[in-house]
């Protein structure tokens, strides 16, 4: 799932509703809104209140005690098998409520660190197509590009898979990819350009043969697949006139939805790290209260050219809070993390926790809408750490008995 969006999609749900053209929504949401017993809103608010409240009333009508079917086919490690092109496509957005976006993401030898999006929403008779470029330079400075693009200046190409908006595009096919992005000068910004390669180490990936759904076994669906589980990065990063090769490590993943994100979503927790041999990511959702708090989730060992190990049995405990500075937020600084299985042992602990990047997501909203949210809505708070994670790998089948240690991002996503 989307870093999730505003860069995971937990966090862009409220950022594309606050952001809509509700003229073109206003026929649906007056038809919609006296469909939910109880709910007036005089026509003059919907400009900014409707979209993004109609959502959340009907996602919470429809909140129910009720179970989560994960990954059809469960969590294999499937090392050889790798994906086809046609898992890559864009899928039809035949639902009232669906989101895809293409998560890239890159770790650079000097710890600049990027989470890029390319991003499709619908809800019922609105679209767009975004793009978001998350950029943390030498772990440091941070620039944010989010540019927005009509239906027209999107694209894509089946063979070889090729995802363009406007000049951007992603592109490729096991084991060579290429990422282009271009950004216009800002305030405060200045103009961006991106070329990288990402190498792959190993095959595509998924979880699972088929979607997490929701509520009964075809019900709402989130799906995901691991385009590149695990690439050497490199190329040019453009800052303003100045231009620099860059060498690092990548990873993407394509998610797509048509699960309300206050359905699924109570928490995430993912790591993306990296080494020169061995490599572990995971990512993990866990549901509401409604939804038994129920953990969707995988967990990848990698080593050289090959996955392996992938399960969904694996633990974690977080644990040293600290408090942030500007919203006060809390949030781990440590992570222990656990697989107990006789052909993969894996104790692990995630730490030097660094806060680059926090998204309140209900600072993405107009004054006037964000008090309304606030007395209603629980809303996303997302935190992006640069970490360091140690290891100790066993795992008898390969002759591994390893201490090793990996670099990379650790975010938490917490709805409050």
């Amino acid at each position: 799932m989307p870093y999730c969006e505003c860069f995971t999609v937990a966090g862009q749900i409220f950022f594309l509703f606050v952001n809509m053209d509700a003229l073109a929504l206003h026929d649906e949401l007056t038809r919609v809104r006296y469909a939910v017993r109880g709910f007036k809103m005089r026509s003059s608010s919907i400009t900014w209140i409707v979209p993004f409240t109609m959502v959340f009333m009907l996602g919470a009508i429809a909140w129910a005690t009720k179970p989560v079917f994960n990954f059809e086919g469960s969590v294999k490690t499937r090392a050889d098998e790798g994906l086809t092109k046609e898992e890559f496509k864009p899928q039809s957005a035949d639902h009232w409520f669906f989101t895809s976006t293409y998560t890239f993401m890159f770790y650079l030898e000097d710890d600049s660190t990027a989470m890029v999006q390319f991003t499709f929403w619908k809800v019922s008779l609105a679209s767009r197509h975004s793009l978001v470029f998350s950029y943390i330079d030498k772990g440091d400075k941070h620039y944010l590009y989010k540019p927005v693009f009509k239906t027209k200046d999107y694209r894509y190409i089946e063979d070889p898979p090729e995802y363009r908006l406007g000049s951007n595009y992603w592109k490729g096919y096991y084991p060579d990819f290429y990422l282009h992005l271009e950004f216009y000068a800002e305030e405060k910004l200045p103009k961006m350009k991106v070329d990288l390669h990402y190498c792959c180490r190993t095959p595509g990936w998924r979880p699972g043969e088929g979607p997490t759904h929701y509520g009964s076994p075809d019900g709402d669906w989130y799906d995901l697949i691991v385009i590149i589980p695990w690439a050497d990065v490199d190329g040019t990063l453009t800052t303003g006139e100045k231009t620099r090769r860059v060498k690092g490590f990548g990873y993407c993943d394509h998610n797509t939805q048509t699960v309300l994100p206050t359905t699924q979503l109570g928490e995430i927790l993912a790591l993306r790290s990296f080494s020169n041999d061995l490599v572990i990511n995971f990512l993990e959702y866990i549901a509401p209260e409604e939804y038994g708090k129920e953990r969707t989730t995988w967990i990848l060992v990698m080593k050289d050219d090959r996955i392996l190990y992938a399960t969904d049995d694996w633990s974690h405990k977080l644990h040293d809070y600290a408090t942030e500075k500007n919203y006060g937020h809390k949030y781990p600084t440590g992570v222990t993390v656990n697989i107990a299985h006789p052909d993969c042992n894996l104790a692990g602990e995630i730490k030097g926790l660094k806060p680059i990047e926090l998204i309140d997501v209900l600072e993405e909203l107009p004054s006037f809408a964000r008090s309304v949210a606030e007395k209603f809505f629980q809303a996303p708070v997302i935190l992006r750490q640069s970490a360091v994670a140690e290891w100790y790998l066993i795992m008898p089948k390969e002759g591994i008995d390893e201490q090793f240690i990996n670099k990379g991002v650790f975010e938490i996503l917490i709805v409050r």
